[in-house]
């Protein structure tokens, strides 16, 4: 008889239920209940490994990684290895975690999606988000408090809100990965950062951590239809740590 697969989100709700949590106050609640060690490993490329020993289990996280909501994510990652059918010992990059890169294996995008809901449950994120726009200051506020990254916080708001909006993450002037939430149908490419956006211009600095407004929307999303009267609200943050750039795009309605 076969096993029916369900979707990353099922299971971290599930085992939230089992342990009747609404959220996650405490990791170590979740990690005792599970038999799961962690240990902090000095590593270079990687952040994230899970090795499997008899019926129990140790995460190994990157001790240079020093934000406690990546952290978090990361262990979340690891657990999320570590329940998934089919999903074994792994080693993690550190581009794989909390990335939306089109090159992550299925493996690594299912335990991103474990993660996200199991660190910040939609139930408890919706209200939060509902009645307010998608920024990066929403998201800060959030992240905070529920111990998670800046960037998987920021990816849970604008796949909640209903408003048309992507996130768009940047390293050294180039897009790295988009993701787009169901309203926001226009195509964002994977290049070079146009000049005149804010990202870029966040890029070249290390004055300015944060800025917002809009800009033509052709110097984010290709189209012929555009014109230059067309324009895209941005919202984006310098993060210095990973010297990269994350933004989120909203589109009118």
């Amino acid at each position: 008889m076969s096993v029916k697969i369900y979707e990353p989100e099922h299971y971290a709700r599930e085992l939230l239920s089992l342990l009747n949590l609404l959220r996650i106050n405490n990791l170590n609640e979740i990690l005792f209940a599970l038999k799961l060690e962690v240990v902090e490993k000095d590593f270079t490329s990687i952040d994230g490994v899970l090795r499997r020993k008899s019926g129990k289990g140790i995460i190994a996280v990157n001790r240079n990684v020093k934000e406690e909501g990546r952290k978090n994510f990361t262990i979340c990652h690891e657990i999320g290895h570590y329940i998934l059918p089919k999903h074994g010992s792994v080693s993690c990059k550190a581009d794989e975690i909390d990335s939306w890169n089109k090159g992550n294996s299925s493996y690594e995008v299912e335990a991103n999606r474990f993660a996200s809901e199991l660190l910040l449950p939609t139930k408890a994120i919706y209200p939060l988000v509902r009645d307010k726009k998608a920024t990066i200051s929403l998201a800060k506020d959030i992240a905070n408090d529920f111990k998670a990254s800046l960037t998987a916080t920021t990816l849970k708001c604008v796949e909640i809100t209903e408003e048309k909006c992507a996130v768009v993450w940047s390293i050294d002037g180039q897009i790295k990965w988009c993701k787009p939430n169901e309203n926001f149908r226009s195509y964002i490419p994977k290049r070079r950062l146009d000049s005149d956006s804010i990202a870029y211009q966040l890029s070249q600095t290390s004055i300015i951590q944060e800025k917002e407004g809009f800009v033509c929307a052709d110097v984010w999303i290709d189209g012929d239809s555009l014109t230059s009267n067309d324009k895209i609200w941005e919202d984006s943050i310098r993060l210095p740590t990973y010297k990269g750039v994350l933004t989120i795009l909203t589109l009118d309605a």
